[in-house]
């Protein structure tokens, strides 16, 4: 952590040559995620653990080289990197015994081990690189992120937790244990994405970019929107129509995605974002077909909008405005009784009570990897 805990600077807007110079980071104690698991447990919320690999990892190659294929920084701009893992047997052992320590502090049934978004380049130039794909006789590099997500799952299995990853590592060339969960992410690969993990025999939830990443505009261009996006337009009508029919493979339920890289107004930018589309992710998520209707949404909407605005909570009204108009700080302590349901198996419904101080984890800028 005295390493890839911090980076010189974070990226400002979209221009990934640009950022602030400001030195940013920090980590929790062993301790201090246990009271993060413990408060999410009194709402009623299941944390789930994600250790990703053997891309979307820069901060680990930074502090610990003989990990990389060549030398890293921590990286002070966004999105998916070249930099991956060595595929080594060291590198795999390091993963097993981080997701073997997380596991002590986080007690899910499931464990995410990622696998999205790996970059090939530097195995493609890496003599190591080859000499590993000819030992696991891999035809394609791409089989080296099969291999060591494979390793990762393995660890997973052996703690008696359930592995879970993104939907990229169905289609590296090595098949995924049955038992593992996908999320279907990748909106643009269509029903054969669900028809492979049907033929696989995976559980999946349903993520998909197109109907549930939230960092996205709420109107066409942004032009009614009060704050910036990462791009895109995703209202919540798209939200309340995402699809659950799984194609033959079981459907586990949805997730919404909110990534920070593009928040900068704080609570109430995430707010701004967050509402009304979690509610009605929510509810497509919990009533499947039989959802009553979006115009039915709407009405129901309009009639709770005055009590979240008593509760100070700053979704964006139908007009593109911030419910909360003034600059003023938002009140620390409210409860909120709205919340995503990403399972469907579960019965109890969420209740979120805000404490009267704001944990560093609410605060904390998330920006970056």
């Amino acid at each position: 952590t005295e390493v890839g805990a911090w980076r010189e600077g974070t990226q400002i807007g979209h221009n990934r040559s640009i950022h602030d110079h400001v030195r940013y980071g920090g980590s929790y104690t062993a301790d201090e995620m246990r009271s993060i698991v413990a408060y999410a447990k009194s709402l009623h919320i299941e944390i789930i653990p994600e250790i990703d690999s053997p891309g979307h990892i820069q901060a680990v190659l930074a502090a610990y080289p003989e990990l990389g294929n060549v030398g890293a920084k921590v990286a002070t701009q966004f999105g998916a990197l070249e930099h991956t893992m060595k595929p080594s047997e060291t590198s795999m052992h390091f993963i097993s015994d981080v997701i073997g320590e997380t596991a002590q502090l986080v007690d899910s049934g499931y464990f995410h081990v990622g696998g999205d978004e790996v970059a090939t380049q530097q195995w493609s130039r890496s003599t190591v690189a080859r000499d590993f794909m000819a030992s696991h006789r891999l035809r394609r590099v791409e089989g080296i992120a099969g291999v060591m997500t494979q390793n990762a799952i393995n660890a997973v299995k052996h703690l008696g937790r359930q592995a879970v990853v993104w939907d990229d590592a169905m289609h590296n060339g090595v098949p995924l244990p049955r038992d593992t969960v996908v999320m279907l992410w990748r909106s643009w690969m269509g029903v054969n994405n669900l028809a492979k993990a049907a033929q696989q025999g995976h559980a999946v939830v349903m993520c998909p970019q197109d109907r549930s990443y939230l960092d996205q505009f709420q109107s066409p261009h942004g032009d009614h929107d009060a704050f910036g996006a990462i791009g895109g337009f995703l209202n919540t009508r798209k939200v309340y129509e995402l699809d659950f029919n799984g194609h033959g493979a079981k459907v586990l339920g949805g997730q919404g995605q909110l990534w920070s890289e593009y928040i900068s107004g704080g609570v109430r930018e995430l707010d701004y974002k967050a509402w009304p589309r979690g509610a009605a992710l929510a509810e497509a998520t919990w009533s499947g077909r039989h959802r009553p209707g979006f115009g039915d949404f709407q009405r129901r909407l309009e009639l709770l909008q005055p009590e979240l605005r008593r509760m100070q909570v700053n979704f964006r009204d139908a007009d593109g405005q911030q419910a909360l108009s003034t600059a003023k700080a938002i009140e620390v302590h409210r409860e909120r009784h709205i919340g995503l349901q990403v399972r469907r198996n579960k019965a109890r419904p969420a209740r979120h009570t805000r404490p009267s101080r704001v944990p560093k984890w609410r605060t904390a800028k998330l920006h970056g990897a």
